[in-house]
């Protein structure tokens, strides 16, 4: 799916892959969050099936919605909420497009050693 703004010089058109790819990103850069690779760790079967990440754009607003592990020891809270300031302000910045709102779902704790860090221990 493709969204197009109109400007005086003709379109821009931002696929729904770029806005979830941006939104991934910038999660994915949230300490606490458990990630594989460059990738967030799809916490269940079924976001491992649609994606850890979902996004519904409408004209030139999205909601995205997140399924994510959290690292243990880190505040799921302080976490779920670092996270929806960086990707409303990633998308808006990048794409243009106003974010009405992003769901955070905590949907698992990972106890995966390759994640933890120092700082988890002070949260």
């Amino acid at each position: 799916m493709e969204t197009s703004k109109k400007h005086t010089s003709g379109s821009i058109k931002v696929s729904e892959e770029v806005i979830l790819k941006i939104a991934e990103t910038a999660a994915c850069e949230i300490e606490g969050v458990a990630v594989k690779g460059q990738r967030l760790e799809a916490p269940s079967a079924i976001s491992k099936f649609r994606g850890p990440v979902r996004a519904r754009i409408l004209g030139e607003a999205a909601a995205i919605k997140f399924e994510i592990s959290v690292i243990d020891g880190y505040n799921a809270v302080k976490v779920a909420e670092s996270i929806q300031r960086s990707v409303k302000s990633a998308v808006q910045n990048m794409t243009g497009f106003t974010v009405t709102k992003v769901d955070v779902n905590i949907a698992g704790i990972s106890y995966n050693m390759e994640n933890e860090s120092p700082a988890a221990e002070e949260n």
